[in-house]
């Protein structure tokens, strides 16, 4: 068993566990936007000397992106291994500056790649709000609460060397542990690891906006014609604007109707939590909160349930939590004529979007439905062939915009329930030559250039490929 260790600075960490040149290191998002541990640990490594790692990440926004880019610029990292990430990185992979391809990969696809030994982890580095001196690690406690460490769990339980980052240390044992302090070698007091008050930032927007409350409706009525909404359903929706509209939706119709759901999962925010309180759901199974009240309540509540993100999505564990989704609610830049999704790039290539758990819940889920406006600044989001295949068509059932309604050809069920309640369905053909009378029809980028990323499905082949503009 392992004897966790409470060093001084991060250098003196990163020099015990032996890291060199061309070894994988890994990190995890839960902080989102107030992420600061990614670029002290970078610069360290900068400042050491060492070159040509691999960086693995659950996900990469906010100065994170920025840090990471340097990095790239230094030769400290020459290969990116995410579900997501923003500018400048977004840039820096279409112009071709990190050296080897961009890897995506969903959540869950992740935690199987780790624990199959198919990407194994040198050493991981761990953010904690909370750690006692045993090395026991959670993100409920302190002075930057976060919630879930989910994302991370993967890593603590495989990675050869693991190096947890805190800014509050206990002298008492942690009562609640998210990860155990056996599967710590190395705890290291920062003066912080960033600010949890912007975990609720990004994509996590509240919206007024007309158009959205529409496609927020038309979805409630999607879901209620196609009869998902009943006693015991499991519900999960994306971190877009729209998803979070109907989830507070969703309250409003379960309360008026006396629905009694059985599980609400993935990221748990502090509407979830307040209707698990008031009855509305017996469990939430967070593998990463949104906001100070989730991450509040997971300590607190006993309905509030920590997963890894292994549970969560991994399409081998036997009690894959996305596999028993009732309904999925899922965000997309585009989707195309097949209903295939694409998350990441928009029509014009650029990169906008992450694939996150999308890809893993739209498999598992009895009902996905997918929603998007018809477009965004005159760019249609209904087109021939999407930019970038990122979930398969064959996992997606509805279609909802502000313009129309159109459901996969594969679920005729579904379109006569949607019928029978009154709803109007268009195909999937009728709703783009709608859009595109308003928009033109775009000219889909055709690039030639080298491949710099690559997208992989659940199991860990390769989706498709992006290419350099040029």
């Amino acid at each position: 068993m392992k004897t966790c260790r409470l060093l001084p600075t991060l250098e003196e960490a990163i020099t015990l566990s032996g890291l060199s040149d061309g070894m994988r290191i890994s990190f995890h998002h839960h902080l989102r936007l107030g992420d600061r541990v990614v670029g002290q640990v970078l610069q360290v490594l900068e400042d050491v000397g060492l070159r040509g790692l691999t960086l693995c990440a659950s996900s990469l926004m906010g100065e994170t992106c920025e840090a990471v880019y340097r990095a790239v610029k230094a030769g400290v990292v020459v290969k990116i291994e995410t579900t997501g990430l923003k500018p400048p990185l977004t840039e820096a992979v279409l112009r071709g500056e990190i050296p080897e391809p961009v890897v995506f990969r969903t959540h869950g696809g992740r935690a199987r790649a780790i624990e199959e030994g198919e990407i194994p982890i040198d050493v991981a580095f761990i953010a904690a709000s909370g750690a006692d001196r045993e090395g026991n690690l959670n993100g409920t406690s302190g002075i930057n609460p976060f919630g879930s460490l989910g994302y991370a769990i993967a890593d603590a339980q495989h990675a050869s060397f693991v190096i947890a980052v805190t800014d509050w240390v206990s002298d008492e044992r942690l009562a609640y542990r998210s990860i155990e302090g056996s599967l710590v070698d190395v705890l290291v007091q920062v003066p912080s690891i960033g600010d949890c008050e912007m975990v609720a930032g990004g994509s996590l927007r509240s919206s007024q906006n007309p158009m959205e409350m529409v496609i927020a409706h038309q979805t409630l009525a999607v879901m209620q014609a196609a009869g998902v909404l009943t006693d015991g359903m499991n519900y999960q929706a994306g971190s877009g604007g729209i998803s979070l509209l109907v989830t507070n939706l969703l309250e409003d119709y379960m309360h008026r109707k006396g629905v009694v759901g059985g599980f609400a999962s993935g990221g748990i925010t502090g509407s979830l939590v307040r209707m698990a309180r008031e009855g509305l759901f017996h469990t939430l199974w967070d593998v990463q909160s949104f906001d100070r009240e989730a991450a509040l309540s997971l300590a607190a509540n006993p309905f509030h349930r920590e997963m890894s993100a292994s549970l969560y999505a991994n399409p081998h564990h036997p009690g894959c939590i996305a596999h028993q989704l009732d309904v999925m609610v899922l965000s997309a830049t585009e989707v195309d004529l097949e209903f295939n999704v694409n998350s990441i790039t928009g029509t014009d290539g650029r990169i906008l979007g992450a694939l996150g758990g999308g890809p893993d819940t739209a498999y598992g889920a009895a009902l996905t439905v997918v929603v998007l406006p018809s477009f965004r600044g005159r760019i249609p989001m209904v087109n021939k062939k999407v930019n970038l295949l990122c979930t398969p068509g064959a996992d997606v059932d509805v279609v909802v915009t502000e313009r129309g309604v159109a459901v996969n050809p594969r679920r005729p069920e579904v379109q006569e329930a949607l019928h029978q309640a009154g709803l109007a369905v268009i195909s999937i053909e009728a709703l783009m030559q709608r859009i595109h009378r308003l928009t033109g029809t775009p000219v889909l980028p055709q690039p030639k250039g080298r491949v710099v990323a690559l997208v992989e499905d659940r199991a860990g082949g390769v989706l498709c490929t992006m290419r350099a503009p040029g």
